[in-house]
C-alpha cells in the first residue's frame, strides 16, 4: 500500500496504452520485490485485478483493502501517499519508464536516494539552456522538489559529490599565484578577472543548499577561461579544478551564455567615441573610416546529416565569423551565425551593421565630408569579395591606373587591421584554433565569449604572451566577386565615393 498508485476513472481514461503497461509493469514489479524482502501476506486486490487485466478503479477503494488491513491510513499517512502519488504520476506522464521505475524502487529501498533521483530529474529537464536565461530552473518541476522536501524526511547525507581535490585553485591560485603566472594561466589580470566576476555574479551566483556549496562565481568563470585559452578539455579541467565532468560542461556553457547577456552589448559596439576611430584609421592612410571588415572560419564538428551545409571550400565543416574592427583591432561588430560555404558578401549583407549603415543609423549623427565635391558617409573597408556601395569600399583591383593602385595600397595597409585581429583572438583564445567538439547551439555562445574577452584585454592592455602569438591558423580563402541584382543605383554611388576618395588620397600623397 505505500506504493501504490491509484488512479479515478476520469485519469485512467486519460492514459495511452503505454502508460497503462508501464503502470502495470512497474506495479508487478513492486509487488515482487516487496515479496522477495519477507513482506509475504494476502494477495492486494490491485495485484489481482493487474494480473487478470481488468479494470480496476479507485471508487472502490473498499474492495481493495487487504485482510490484514482494518484500518487503511492515518492522515499523516495519507497526506504522505498524496505527495507520492503525486510525484509519481507526473514521472509517468513525462518521464521515461527507466526513471519512473528507477525511482520507485528506490521509494521502497531508501527515501534518501529518492530525494536524489528527484534532484537529478529536475536537473534533467533542464538542458535546453539556450533558450532559457541562465540558471532560471522550470518552476512545476521546482515547487514539485520543494513540495517533496519536507516529507521526505532526509537525515544529513555526508557526501553528495564525489570526493577530488580542488588544492591547486584553493591553496596555489588564490593564494600564491604571482600576477604573471595568473596572466598566463587566464589572458588577464587578476583585477580584470574580478572586474568580470562582479559583473556576472548576480546571474551566476547559486543559493547555499542544504545539499551542497555551490561553485563559487569566479571559480566557475576561471574553469570557463581555462577551457577557452587553448585545447582544454573537461578532464584537464576537472584535474586543475576538482570538479566533475558534466558539472565542468555545464559550468562553461552558463558562463559564456551569461557573458553573452550581460556584457556583449557594452563591449561589443561602436561606442560614443567614433571620432577617434576615424582619427586612428586616418593615421593608417585612410579618411573617414569606422571599420574594416573581414571573416574567418570557427572548425565544429560534422553536424549529423547535415555536413554538406556545412563544409566550405577546404574541405572541413565549419561557421563563418565575420566581424569588423576598429583601429585597434576591437570589435565593434560580429557575425557568427552562417555555415562557412555561404559567400562573404551574402553574410554581410544579412547582418544588422550592413542594414544600419545603410539606414544611416549605425553611426551617431550620421556625419559626411565633402571631397571633390561628393558628400562621403562614414566608410568601412573590405576586400574584393564584397559589394561596393555609398558607404563600403573595396579595392579597385588590378588593371588599375597609378591613382587606382595607390587607393589600393592605402585601403589594404589600413584593412590589415582585421587579418591582425582575428590572429590576436585565436592566439589569445586558442580554442578557436581546433576543432569545437560542443552542440551546434553551444558555438555561437562560446565564440562571442572569445569576442567579448578579447574587447576587455585590448581595452585594458594585457599583451598576448608571445610564444602564442600567430596569424590566424584558419585564413579565408578569397572569394569571386559578388554581384546583387537591382543594385546599380548603389553601385554606381559607391564607385562615386570611391573615385573621390581616391582623387583626394592621391592630391595628398606628397604631404
Amino acid at each position: 500500500e505505500e506504493v501504490a498508485v491509484y488512479f479515478s476513472a476520469e485519469e485512467w481514461d486519460l492514459l495511452d496504452p503505454w502508460q497503462k503497461a508501464l503502470y502495470r509493469e512497474v506495479m508487478l514489479e513492486n509487488y515482487g520485490m516487496a515479496v522477495s524482502v519477507g513482506c509475504q501476506g494476502s494477495t492486494p486486490a490491485l495485484i489481482s485485478w493487474l494480473k487478470e487485466e481488468g479494470l480496476f478503479l479507485q471508487s472502490s477503494t473498499e474492495d481493495l483493502q487487504t485482510e490484514g488491513d482494518p484500518q487503511r491510513k492515518s492522515s499523516e499517512m495519507e497526506m504522505e501517499d498524496i505527495a507520492v502519488a503525486l510525484f509519481l504520476w507526473h514521472m509517468i506522464l513525462v518521464t521515461s519508464g527507466e526513471i519512473l521505475r528507477l525511482c520507485m524502487a528506490l521509494r521502497m529501498i531508501d527515501q534518501q536516494l529518492m530525494l536524489r533521483v528527484c534532484e537529478m530529474f529536475e536537473c534533467r529537464r533542464r538542458r535546453p539552456r539556450r533558450h532559457l536565461l541562465v540558471g532560471q530552473p522550470y518552476t512545476c518541476h521546482r515547487s514539485l522538489l520543494e513540495a517533496w522536501l519536507p516529507m521526505a524526511e532526509v537525515g544529513n547525507q555526508t557526501v553528495w559529490v564525489f570526493p577530488r581535490s580542488a588544492d591547486w585553485w584553493e591553496q596555489f591560485v588564490l593564494l600564491a599565484c604571482s600576477d604573471e603566472l595568473w596572466m598566463q594561466s587566464f589572458r588577464m589580470t587578476r583585477a580584470t578577472f574580478y572586474e568580470i566576476v562582479e559583473k556576472l555574479a548576480p546571474r551566476l551566483q547559486r543559493t547555499i543548499t542544504r545539499m551542497r556549496q555551490p561553485i563559487p562565481v569566479d571559480k566557475r568563470l576561471a574553469m570557463t577561461l581555462w577551457y577557452l585559452k587553448g585545447k582544454n578539455t573537461y578532464t584537464n579541467i576537472q584535474e586543475q579544478f576538482g570538479v566533475g565532468l558534466s558539472t565542468i560542461a555545464e559550468a562553461v556553457i552558463e558562463v559564456c551564455l551569461a557573458m553573452e547577456l550581460d556584457l556583449l552589448s557594452e563591449t561589443v559596439c561602436l561606442g560614443p567615441a567614433f571620432s577617434t576611430i576615424m582619427d586612428g584609421f586616418a593615421s593608417l592612410g585612410f579618411p573617414h573610416c569606422i571599420g574594416a571588415v573581414g571573416r574567418s572560419h570557427i572548425r565544429i564538428r560534422k553536424p549529423k546529416g547535415r555536413e554538406a551545409e556545412y563544409k566550405n571550400g577546404k574541405y572541413f565543416c565549419s561557421l563563418l565569423l565575420q566581424g569588423t574592427v576598429d583601429h585597434t583591432g576591437r570589435f565593434i561588430d560580429a557575425e557568427i551565425s552562417w555555415s562557412g560555404k555561404t559567400h562573404d558578401a551574402s553574410v554581410f549583407q544579412s547582418s544588422n551593421i550592413f542594414k544600419a549603415m545603410d539606414a544611416g543609423v549605425f553611426v551617431p549623427g550620421n556625419p559626411t565630408v565633402t571631397m571633390g565635391g561628393v558628400q562621403v558617409p562614414p566608410l568601412i573597408i573590405a576586400d574584393s569579395a564584397y559589394p561596393i556601395r555609398r558607404w563600403l569600399m573595396r579595392p579597385y583591383g588590378r588593371g588599375g591606373n597609378a591613382r587606382q593602385r595607390h587607393f589600393d595600397r592605402k585601403l589594404n595597409r589600413a584593412r590589415n587591421i582585421v587579418e591582425g585581429t582575428f590572429g590576436r583572438l585565436k592566439s589569445r583564445w586558442g580554442c578557436l584554433q581546433h576543432r569545437l567538439d560542443v552542440a551546434e547551439d553551444n558555438v555561437f555562445c562560446i565564440v562571442l565569449a572569445c569576442i567579448i574577452l578579447h574587447n576587455i584585454c585590448e581595452v585594458k592592455g594585457h599583451p598576448i604572451p608571445s610564444e602564442e602569438f600567430a596569424q590566424d591558423p584558419l585564413p579565408h580563402r578569397p572569394q569571386p566577386e559578388f554581384t546583387v541584382a537591382g543594385d546599380e543605383r548603389e553601385e554606381r554611388e559607391g564607385e562615386q565615393v570611391r573615385d573621390a576618395v581616391a582623387d583626394f588620397l592621391w592630391q595628398r600623397r606628397r604631404i
